[in-house]
């Protein structure tokens, strides 16, 4: 069938946060178990169907890393299963992938066809031109932020021609969501921005101005609590991960958000109300920094009291002693999280010390004590996480007073 260009039916091809085509009430997505290689070439085809593509194209894009033994057999074959998959969904197949010049292309003559990604790019090319007045590109911002779903083919993401793709959408993602807080900015519209800034740490959890510009909105939105527990979550985030601190103009922020929520108090029965901490059970949390507060304290006490206080440190390592794999420690992390919070004092305070260790305060215990309480919490992780390739390494040593400095200290 023939159509005008006004009347053709359009495929709405969705790459942003995930691989779909959509015709009307037809629809086919990459959620399934079909072949990784199959929609690789599909959405290949798509994104470069105004190209003049060669066999060697293909193969490279395709192929980048493999000999094939029967190179066009084993494109056949894949532009078959492609075509099978596009026909089971009701799409037509054939007019949409065809033969061209001794190759294979993706043709709209038949059917239009409307990328999530292509439409993206071309709101952010708009709303970021110097040249351009803010208040003039407000619409095109809204709609570009709502079409950034995620990244660009996520499932395909290690293939060698969607890696650079993906990266370029995502850098001109964070280009337009800073810009667009800029817009919002001028407009006071801070429940906006909140929305905005909230999308986008789902998409990109460890942009701290995406955090920064979340806590100002719900501060400036007079939601005090909530700026102080995203900040909380911001600091922990960034803690875990990178084992750094945020920004010091994140933190004057916090120090603004505090002053106006605590103003002037003369009750100290209001003060203890605020200061006082949920229920809870086992030891004590903090950040390293609120760790190393605690640590120059009892250092100071100690010079004074002559207590025994004993610092401890755990390190997750494999059998060769090394950091295991991300996707492992990360799990094994937490358990021996739990088994460090479960197993201690609730006047007992620890701290993540790196991607791989803790570090513990121990009061008023014996070096013998403090061996036995370590060897309770790697019993209780071992029982938690049964492992045979993970072990954790203990060393402890005694908190000298503050006038004898120890090399602890300065690593501290």
């Amino acid at each position: 069938m023939n159509y005008t260009s006004e009347e053709r039916p359009v495929i709405q091809v969705n790459t942003l946060g995930g691989f779909s085509l959509t015709l009307g009430e037809k629809n086919m997505g990459d959620n399934d178990n079909r072949s990784r290689k199959a929609w690789s070439l599909l959405c290949f085809l798509i994104m470069n169907r105004k190209k003049e593509l060669g066999i060697g194209d293909l193969f490279a894009a395709i192929w980048p890393d493999e000999s094939q033994d029967n190179p066009y057999g084993a494109l056949k074959t894949l532009v078959f299963r492609v075509r099978k998959m596009l026909e089971a969904a009701g799409f037509p197949a054939q007019e949409l992938l065809v033969n061209r010049h001794g190759t294979y292309a993706w043709s709209s003559e038949s059917l239009g066809c409307r990328v999530d990604a292509e439409r993206f790019e071309e709101l952010c090319h708009l709303v970021l031109d110097p040249g351009r007045p803010m208040a003039g590109v407000y619409a095109e911002a809204m709609e570009a932020v709502a079409l950034y779903r995620g990244y660009f083919l996520p499932k395909s993401g290690d293939e060698s021609w969607v890696i650079p793709i993906s990266t370029y959408y995502h850098s001109l993602y964070q280009k337009l969501v800073y810009k667009t807080i800029e817009l919002l900015m001028e407009r006071e519209d801070y429940g906006a921005i909140t929305s905005v800034c909230q999308t986008a740490i789902g998409i990109e959890p460890f942009d701290e101005q995406f955090h920064y510009y979340l806590v100002y909105s719900l501060y400036k939105d007079n939601h005090i609590s909530q700026a102080v527990d995203h900040y909380n979550h911001t600091l922990d985030l960034f803690y875990n991960e990178f084992s750094i601190s945020p920004s010091e103009h994140f933190k004057e922020l916090y120090k603004t958000i505090r002053n106006k929520e605590q103003g002037i108090n003369t009750n100290l029965d209001s003060i203890q109300e605020a200061l006082r901490e949920e229920a809870s059970s086992g030891a004590f949390y903090c950040e390293y920094p609120v760790f190393r507060d605690l640590y120059q304290l009892e250092r100071r006490a100690i010079e004074r009291t002559g207590d025994s206080i004993y610092l401890c440190l755990l390190t997750l390592c494999d059998l060769d002693g090394q950091v295991p794999k991300m996707n492992v420690l990360n799990r094994a992390m937490e358990h021996l999280n739990g088994a460090i919070r479960n197993s201690l004092r609730c006047s007992d305070v620890y701290t993540r010390y790196s991607v791989s260790q803790y570090i513990i305060l121990l009061p008023t215990v014996t070096a013998e004590k403090g061996e036995m309480v370590l060897k309770r919490i790697i019993g209780n992780f071992h029982r938690q996480y049964n492992r045979r390739d993970l072990s954790v390494e203990h060393r402890l040593q005694p908190v000298l007073p503050w006038e004898r400095k120890s090399e602890m200290d300065a690593a501290l």
